[in-house]
């Protein structure tokens, strides 16, 4: 096993996830604060969901890569297997976490419709009369 290339494909393995994470942390933060009533109301539950998706990307990644890294290889097939891998482990674990968040933020637009075509239809009623 080459020790550079065990180094420089779990230093690929955390950054990926982590440039990923820290480019949708500002919108996640919005997103997850206005989704966070109860038990961790605001920003203290948005925080703690971001942290647990830096804890899951890195994790998820770091498992690929140490599962299926190449480490008896030239260096750049090493890299060129730590970039896949972190690619692929990062777009897994975002899809995960997109797919956890998008089904709340669904639930409250399909409730705000619902809402405005029920105070639609009243004001249709009441001007009728």
């Amino acid at each position: 096993m080459s020790e550079l290339n065990f180094f420089v494909t779990l230093f690929i393995a955390v950054l990926g996830p982590v440039l990923a994470i820290r480019y949708l942390q500002p919108i996640l933060l919005v997103v997850l604060d206005a989704l966070c009533v109860e038990p961790l109301p605001g920003k203290v539950g948005a925080h703690f969901w971001v942290r647990s998706a830096y804890v899951l990307a890195i994790a998820g990644t770091l498992v690929l890569a140490l599962s299926f890294g190449e480490f008896h290889a030239s260096l750049l097939d090493a890299v060129h297997r730590a970039l896949w891998l972190a690619s692929t482990g990062s777009f897994v674990s975002i899809a995960i976490i997109t797919r956890r968040v998008w089904a709340p933020v669904q639930g409250r637009l399909a409730n705000r419709v619902a809402l405005s075509a029920a105070h639609g239809h009243a004001a249709a009623v009441v001007t009728d009369r």
